[in-house]
């Protein structure tokens, strides 16, 4: 979930790595930080922390049986899971309009001698490591920002060989496609039974797009819709009318969310009810899966919301930030100490939804000291995310060369 900004590509980012200093450009406008990006993603990955914490330990007889608001009992919890849902759409969002923002600035150079492009290889060869030592059965968010990041990068080398079009164009046109394919993908049953697809190919490859059971945890369709879509407004982040004004990013963000959050599905179904006719490139697939454009609505909101505080306010460099720029490191442990993965042995080996469960203030204030943890970790051990690179760079040494 990592993962997305700060001074080494390859270390301080959760799933991309860097804070976006200033950028000047001859004849260019002058390119703002982004560090409500970081602000966001310290926010993701703390809700994270408490929403994988309570969604472990919480007791059955404690969650609502019933849709969002029908029990009136459950109106805590209902509203705990909604925002439970925006974590990952979120990070995954974020990773691909960070990624993008940091490679089209150096759009100009040959592909093979940016050095985003080899930083982003190294990326991916990172994030399915630990992707598949973590989850080697299933096919989780690691593996899921890893290949998006590959896909971004192909995209951009098709960009540079076809230059007339506009990358945002392919970026959007791909999130839309992922939109769209996935309605269709997550339907497709024999004799009413869920199928895993493409049939009868290897497990790991029916994990990345649609394997029941739960060994797909975040398929391509409909997450990497997130990760390109996030990519196109990278890009728009560099256009020179966007950075005019120090207000037009966070207008931008927050109205093209209200668009996406309240009238995204009319638009769609306007749409194909009046060119159905003429042409149809599955616009009804998309209004199908208006929850999608409903999430990347609020993400855009809040995203908005936070760029206009750093608008407002001086954002320092502090703790919160840095524990934001750190998320890979915190997700790898996070998963190792809840879930025992790797090790098999973790909290949830004792404490489970099943198995001495907890109440709800017993998981609120477990879930408090369960985040203090990493809070301290960050605080105190900052050379744990050198601890990661120089196992990778024992697994993968040719790459080693390419730390800055």
């Amino acid at each position: 979930m990592s993962s997305l900004l700060h001074q080494k590509l390859n270390k301080n980012i959760p799933i991309v790595s860097e804070t976006l200093l200033e950028i000047q450009q001859p004849d260019k406008v002058k390119k703002p930080r982004l560090q409500f990006i970081d602000m966001a993603r310290s926010i993701a990955i703390l809700l994270m922390l408490e929403g994988h914490f309570i969604d472990q330990t919480l007791g059955v007889n404690f969650r609502s049986p019933d849709p969002h608001f029908v029990n009136k009992d459950y109106l805590v919890y209902d509203i705990w899971h909604i925002v439970r849902g925006y974590t990952s759409p979120m990070f995954l969002t974020m990773t691909g309009m960070v990624f993008v923002y940091l490679l089209y600035m150096n759009r100009d150079v040959p592909f093979f001698q940016n050095n985003r492009v080899k930083l982003g290889f190294k990326r991916v060869l990172e994030l399915l490591f630990w992707g598949y030592l973590i989850t080697p059965r299933g096919f989780h968010i690691l593996q899921c920002i890893g290949f998006g990041i590959l896909g971004l990068l192909i995209t951009f080398g098709i960009y540079k060989l076809v230059k007339f079009i506009p990358l945002w164009v392919y970026c959007f046109g791909f999130s839309l496609l992922i939109f769209a394919l996935n309605t269709p993908i997550s339907e497709i049953r024999i004799d009413g039974e869920k199928i895993p697809w493409p049939y009868n190919a290897p497990n790991f490859i029916q994990n990345m797009f649609n394997a029941p059971g739960g060994r797909s945890i975040f398929p391509f369709t409909p997450h990497l819709g997130y990760t390109f879509f996030g990519a196109g407004i990278g890009v728009i982040l560099h256009s020179n009318w966007i950075n005019k004004s120090k207000w037009n990013i966070p207008m931008f963000l927050f109205l093209f969310g209200v668009i996406l959050a309240f009238f995204s599905t009319d638009i769609l179904y306007f749409v194909h009810n009046k060119f159905t006719q003429i042409f149809d490139f599955g616009i009804i697939y998309l209004a199908k899966a208006n929850w999608l454009f409903n999430n990347l609505g609020w993400i855009l909101m809040i995203l908005g919301g936070l760029s206009s505080i750093e608008k407002i306010f001086t954002i320092k460099d502090n703790l919160f930030i840095r524990i934001g720029q750190n998320t890979l490191s915190i997700f790898i442990i996070h998963m190792i100490l809840l879930y025992g993965a790797i090790i098999n042995f973790g909290i949830s080996t004792f404490i489970n939804r099943t198995h001495n469960a907890l109440n709800p203030y017993e998981a609120g204030i477990y879930a408090t000291m369960f985040i203090f943890l990493f809070v301290l970790m960050i605080y105190f051990i900052k050379p744990l995310s050198k601890f990661f690179d120089k196992i990778l760079d024992v697994v993968f040494p040719i790459l080693k060369k390419q730390r800055k």
